[in-house]
């Protein structure tokens, strides 16, 4: 008979250790992540929140905030949010009554009229994306609960024009169901609105709309059911022949399917121009790159002089007091991350001039591979720290505005062992095809072949995937005159 180990407590010492997420942490992080606009809203936010805070004047603005000393002092204010030492009108005010004002809750006897107003959030209205309009409908819907579940998984699948990436196969792999309910489910989403939802071809989405209008027995359902390819080729005699119809009867056939919606998922789409503005402009002066931060309408933070001289002021009491220490430290995290974010892109972009000269001088053809590890190994800080910088920003350089990931990407190794970014593959592949007899195109085979005489060795399989990236259609297609 074995005999159970016998438990019992103890106190054990052990040294270890580990990365606690402070709360200044965690705002360093969030503000690395954001961009120029978002960045800008968050510091009018906390402008606006905290107090203590104040836009410096355009006047007093120093030319150079980039490398400016974040250290902190043993007091509570930080150097950097420190105002001039001038004197202004500010200390002449008697901050301590209306700030004590502001912190008593005692009752006051004051005629105030409360009126109640509609906030601005009651006016303001989007409409509703397409994932949305959909699970609204599918709401409506009486249906058995792992039909609707399924239905809802082919809706979070479905992309911008509104088509289903996925196969009924992969669809009912992933919802681990059987492929009656797949297809139940994604009859269930083909009938909503906009009709032609959840097609998984255009041929599939331009019948769902011809079944809608009862059209199946008609020549336009004959022609896209049968015979597709000569109608993206125009061939209407061909089809006219095809089909044993009239030529004209042909023609209205066409003009009925150019009625239809190719893409309905963009109806409901976000068409709404993307504005963005460039964190950093790359400029040439003379034979060297400049790098200048773009604090055009950014806000320029420091602590009040009036807040700050009355927290010296021994007579205040100690709530205030505690209040006034609260809004400091939150003052200084803010103003130490924000110089800290701004050290740290310049720093990115520094490293993106030294790899990247040859780009910057001649254009995107000489563009080199260049990895975010390699960059991270560089400034000596973690990978994820480099992808958060590069997301979402932009730069204007001498080769127009661009996104500063579009910087980082791999590469191919040439028969001499030179690395060449795939930017530039893929315009050598579409440069051979511009240049190519349109009466006979290359195949991706003989574009591979043609790619090895530049020494660039790639297989067939890439470089059809580079073309489909650069939504170029194959041999086949473009002989008929038409793109993806």
């Amino acid at each position: 008979m074995s005999r159970r180990p016998y438990l019992r407590q103890s106190l054990d010492l052990r040294l270890s250790q580990r990365l606690a997420l402070t709360p200044s942490l965690l705002q360093k992080i969030e503000l690395l992540q954001l961009n120029k606009l978002e960045l800008q809203e968050m510091l009018n936010n906390e402008l606006i929140e905290n107090p203590l805070l104040e836009e410096i004047p355009e006047a007093e603005i120093p030319r150079d905030l980039l490398l400016a000393d974040t250290g902190m002092p043993d007091e509570i204010v930080p150097r950097e949010i420190q105002s001039s030492k001038e004197r202004d009108s500010f200390d002449e005010i008697d901050f301590r009554y209306f700030f004590d004002e502001y912190l008593n809750t005692g009752y006051r006897n004051r005629e105030v009229e409360d009126i109640e107003r509609p906030g601005f959030e009651t006016f303001l209205s989007q409409a509703p994306s397409l994932e949305e309009h959909l699970n609204w409908q599918l709401g409506l819907i009486e249906i058995h609960p792992e039909i609707a579940r399924v239905a809802a998984e082919i809706i979070g699948n479905l992309n911008e024009d509104g088509y289903l990436g996925l196969s009924l196969e992969e669809l009912s792999e992933v919802c681990g169901c059987g492929m009656t309910e797949a297809e139940e489910a994604l009859r269930v989403v083909q009938d909503m609105d906009p009709i032609g939802i959840g097609a998984r071809n255009l041929r599939e989405c331009l019948l769902l709309q011809l079944a809608s209008l009862e059209m199946k027995d008609s020549l336009a359902w004959k022609i896209i059911e049968e015979h597709p390819g000569l109608l993206e080729g125009r061939k209407f005699k061909e089809i006219a022949s095809a089909t044993g119809s009239y030529f004209d009867e042909v023609l209205r056939a066409v003009e009925s399917i150019k009625g239809l919606i190719p893409k309905p998922g963009l109806k409901h789409g976000n068409q709404k121009a993307t504005y963005v503005q460039p964190e950093v402009v790359i400029t040439r002066v003379d034979d060297e790159f400049v790098i200048l931060l773009n604090d055009d309408g950014m806000p320029q933070l420091r602590v009040n002089e009036g807040y700050r001289a009355l927290l010296k002021n021994k007579d205040i009491d100690g709530e205030a007091r505690d209040y006034l220490k609260e809004k400091f430290r939150s003052a200084g995290d803010l103003l130490r991350s924000v110089s800290q974010r701004k050290q740290t892109i310049y720093k990115v972009c520094v490293c993106i001039v030294n790899r990247q000269k040859e780009f910057l001088e001649k254009g995107p053809t000489h563009l080199r591979p260049m990895m975010i590890k390699d960059v991270a190994g560089e400034l000596g800080v973690h990978s994820s720290t480099i992808s958060r910088v590069v997301t979402n920003k932009y730069v204007d350089t001498p080769q127009g505005v661009m996104e500063l990931r579009k910087f980082f990407t791999m590469g191919v190794e040439n028969e001499s062992g030179e690395d060449m970014s795939i930017v530039q593959v893929k315009l050598k592949i579409r440069k051979l095809i511009e240049e190519e007899n349109k009466k006979k195109p290359y195949s991706d085979n003989q574009l591979g072949q043609l790619l090895r005489r530049d020494n660039v060795f790639i297989t067939r399989r890439t470089v059809a995937k580079y073309r489909e990236q650069m939504q170029i259609a194959g041999s086949r297609d473009r002989k008929s005159g038409y793109l993806v």
